[in-house]
């Protein structure tokens, strides 16, 4: 018997397009505007599937899928939106949605997630959870297809409780998307702790009234912690942990303590493997940092080619030092990645030593000595790329001459 699709689309055009593709593919379609109709003629039996937008009109369809859950929790239900974010895949999976794609989609990719669908016979005990408010995850968005991975392998993991390792470069949201599953497990206080910290205090010590915990840089970790790990999830290894490390963090781990983390894998891929994403992250990025502003075009062309080795951290850190600046500009942002280099996780790490140093120190305001040592070292090092012009290296810098000039003054370089 031909498979019966249902398509719930407001926008007249994209509803004939998934229609005709579907119809092509040799499903019986219909298609529909109405939430109302939809719901109905699913509950009612009429449909095998449903292909459904997320905002129709004033609606919100993610907030009434359990209308047809509840009566048919077999149902197959894929979701397709504009909104990119983990949010919204992960809401969508958590009300029942068997699979989420971003517009603007592949036609040949949703008619083979129709046919997986179908195949795969869903409707199994428990894979339908009941529906929980959606919450909001900032910074963890994209449209390419490893971003959709990321979004589905949490959506999977936000419906049951295990410790999940989630691995990928540094700077590239491994935390983030460890709080955005804890959250959307309804999770509500979250301690973290460093290599240090645990090493020093244990994974138990510093939990209390927590509900779940986050331990960071597994590849850092000293023999101890890793063996305080193990045994406190032996004892108890239904919990929500979450753990974070490199790509190669299972050569950093004894066997018996990776497979009892390492079973819920949540993989962050890193930006240059992200199709079309970066544009995404600048402009929303850029939204919320300067509003009131534009980004040139020259900077954006800038921002793309450039190969951003500290991953969106370093991505947010340009963009935010460029909204501080009066102007930017292609030549301030050139400024910005040279200082940033090809050696993000380096410089990072040189300066949590000189900060660590500082507070050991004892010394009085340890903060403005490190941020001093900084100040000295973007300077010589803009007055070096500008042959030493200082109305070119406070441009480069985002200052103005008169700022330039005091803090030279006040740091006493012999520029």
């Amino acid at each position: 018997m031909t498979a019966r699709i249902l398509v719930l689309e407001d926008d007249e055009s994209l509803r004939l397009v998934v229609t005709k593709a579907l119809s092509r593919a040799g499903f019986d379609v219909r298609a529909t505007a109405s939430p109302q109709s939809a719901i109905d003629r699913m509950i009612g039996g009429d449909a095998d599937l449903l292909v459904a937008d997320v905002v129709l009109g004033q609606e919100n369809f993610l907030d009434r899928i359990d209308e047809i859950t509840r009566v048919r929790p077999d149902a197959p239900i894929i979701i397709v939106s504009a909104q990119t974010t983990a949010a919204t895949a992960i809401h969508a999976a958590k009300r029942g949605a068997r699979r989420y794609l971003p517009k603007p989609f592949d036609l040949d990719e949703l008619t083979r997630a129709v046919s997986a669908c179908l195949a795969a016979h869903p409707g199994r005990s428990g894979e339908t959870s009941r529906p929980t408010k959606s919450g909001g995850y900032e910074g963890l968005l994209g449209r390419s297809r490893a971003m959709q991975t990321v979004f589905q392998a949490l959506g999977r993991l936000s419906r049951v409780v295990c410790p999940v390792l989630l691995t990928g470069p540094e700077g590239s949201g491994r935390a983030t998307a460890a709080r955005a599953l804890h959250t959307a497990r309804g999770g509500r206080k979250l301690i973290e702790l460093g290599p240090a910290r645990l090493d020093r205090e244990g994974p138990g010590a510093a939990t209390g009234e927590a509900d779940g915990l986050l331990l960071r840089r597994a590849d850092m970790w000293s023999e101890r912690a890793a063996q305080q790990v193990r045994e406190w999830c032996e004892a108890q290894p239904a919990t929500n942990l979450y753990v974070t490390g490199s790509p190669t963090v299972r050569n950093a781990l004894p066997d018996a303590l990776y497979f009892l983390i390492g079973a819920g894998l949540v993989e962050l891929p890193p930006l240059r493997d992200r199709e079309g994403d970066l544009d995404l992250i600048v402009d929303h990025v850029w939204s919320r940092l300067s509003p009131e502003r534009s980004l040139p075009a020259q900077v954006r062309t800038a921002l793309s080619r450039w190969a951003w080795p500290g991953e969106v951290r370093e991505l947010e850190f340009v963009l935010t030092r460029l909204s501080l600046c009066e102007m930017p500009s292609a030549e301030l942002l050139a400024g910005l990645l040279a200082q940033a280099g090809e050696h993000a996780e380096a410089l990072e790490a040189a300066v949590i030593d000189a900060a660590s140093r500082a507070f050991a120190s004892g010394q009085a305001d340890p903060g403005r000595s490190v941020h001093d040592r900084v100040d000295a070292a973007l300077i010589e090092a803009a007055l070096s790329r500008t042959g030493g012009v200082r109305r070119d290296a406070a441009t480069l810098l985002g200052w103005n001459r008169n700022t330039l000039a005091r803090r030279i003054e006040a740091l006493n370089l012999d520029v």
